[in-house]
């Protein structure tokens, strides 16, 4: 199946952003996907979505141009979320603490919590009915404001420091978005859109390249094959730091040390080293450890080491919110003589399993996800999310830090129902027959047939 061609924008609009809140009044003006440089698709391929205001009534017109357009008068449809900004992030916190004690027991885990719970937000929002409880229960009803707040605050440049997210959706063809939730996506997430056949090769090659270009090629890569013919959906958040440290640490002053594992092996690694009078050190009954933080002085590294006969694990597993502000909350300038592994590492992880454990159970499920709310399929099929994969890398050096990931999240279509087959079966062969007493499963005769002429 190819490209459907809808109507084309105006040539002299296509450098403007990907804006696809007003969706069934755009299409794209020529095949670049537009801000990352890629060439022009085949039309199997996934193509940018733009808005055209002055067809569809000018900057004045309400809501999405084309909206009527979409089914059961979804613009007006109350999805039952929380939208009032209080200020909470406590049930975001939970989720980062939970999301990580379900992925901790591989070796150097690391997640971005930020962007599982925003790459998951996306879909949350076209959730209903029971699924949608569930999605409250994890995320928190206020998930909608908490994920608005988190796009204003973060996306931040400044000297030394640079801090970016963002969000996209590759819509298949076949699937009609709900109009509420297209406009909710890009009002909430700054969602970019694009179209076309999702289970291609150039569909992955262009999902890949958002991945590398938003992670400044930290994740080149997030789909090693195509995504499989059923997928409708597939959400997409990139979340990309660089920080300097306030006090760098001197090069010089690095040097191979032994860092010993918790079975109480050792290998040498390099080890960054500073004696600082005002070091900002943190005590608790869980353990001590040091914030470092990043130039601008709105981010910090935190590390933290366990009591004596405490394994690390455990100390996470005890580091909830609460205790983590506790922790923060100790933190006194002493003299200190710190040193700090230079590392780094990757991590690749399906959450499918986790975010189950953690309760968000119907979404996964094809028989009782209601994910209504994000739009109609042409067969007319329910959908369900069949993975959630994040890809995270971490390094830390002299200088500073820089870190990225990426959270993906594919969503299904249920497979159809198909008309019962019948079996073939011919006896045009030798055959054993009987007559069998069923009660007792006596044969009251038995015979084998090999010519009945």
């Amino acid at each position: 199946m190819v490209l459907q061609a809808w109507p084309a924008v105006n040539r002299k609009e296509q450098g403007m952003k990907r804006n696809w809140t007003k969706w069934l009044a755009v299409m794209l003006a020529g095949g670049m996907l537009m801000g990352c440089g890629s060439q022009p698709w085949s039309t199997s391929g996934i193509k940018p979505l733009r808005a055209d205001r002055e067809a569809n009534g000018g900057e004045g017109a309400e809501g999405m141009a084309g909206l009527s357009d979409l089914p059961d008068g979804s613009e007006t449809e109350d999805s039952g979320w929380d939208r009032e900004d209080d200020g909470s992030y406590e049930m975001l916190r939970q989720f980062s603490h939970e999301l990580m004690l379900e992925n901790m027991e591989k070796e150097n885990p690391l997640l971005s919590p930020v962007s599982a719970y925003l790459a998951l937000g996306m879909v949350a929002m076209g959730a209903r009915g029971e699924t949608l409880q569930e999605f409250q229960e994890v995320m928190g009803d206020n998930m909608p404001a908490v994920s608005r707040k988190l796009m204003e605050l973060y996306p931040r440049k400044q000297e030394g420091m640079v801090l970016n997210i963002a969000n996209s959706v590759w819509v298949d063809q076949e699937l009609t978005p709900n109009g509420q939730w297209v406009q909710e996506t890009e009002e909430i997430f700054k969602g970019e859109g694009y179209q076309g056949i999702l289970s291609s090769q150039a569909a992955m090659e262009q999902i890949n390249a958002w991945c590398s270009e938003n992670t400044q090629g930290l994740v080149p890569k997030m789909l090693e094959d195509p995504l499989d013919e059923t997928t409708r959906l597939a959400l997409l958040d990139a979340i990309y730091f660089n920080g300097d440290w306030e006090i760098p640490f001197d090069a010089l002053d690095t040097m191979e040390l032994p860092f010993t594992r918790e079975d109480g092996t050792q290998i040498q690694v390099d080890t960054l080293r500073m004696m600082e009078e005002n070091q900002r050190y943190l005590h608790s009954s869980l353990g001590e450890g040091v914030l470092l933080p990043y130039q601008g002085g709105d981010f910090a590294y935190v590390a933290i080491l366990p009591e004596e006969g405490t394994s690390v694990r455990q100390l996470y597993s005890s580091l909830t919110p609460e205790a983590l502000a506790e922790l923060l909350e100790s933190e006194n300038t002493e003299l200190c003589n710190l040193s700090l592994p230079k590392y780094e590492v990757g991590f690749d992880r399906k959450l499918n399993e986790s975010l189950q454990a953690m309760g968000l159970v119907r979404a996964f499920e094809e028989e009782m996800a209601d994910l209504s709310g994000l739009g109609t399929t042409i067969q007319g099929n329910p959908m369900y999310i069949s993975l959630v994969r994040q890809k995270a890398v971490f390094r830390l050096d002299e200088k500073g830090t820089e870190a990225a990931a990426v959270t993906m999240v594919a969503v299904n279509e249920r497979a159809a129902l198909l008309e019962p087959r019948p079996r073939e079966l011919h006896f045009d062969r030798p055959f054993v027959y009987m007559i069998l007493d069923l009660e007792s499963r006596i044969p009251l005769f038995v015979g084998i047939m090999d010519n009945p002429g």
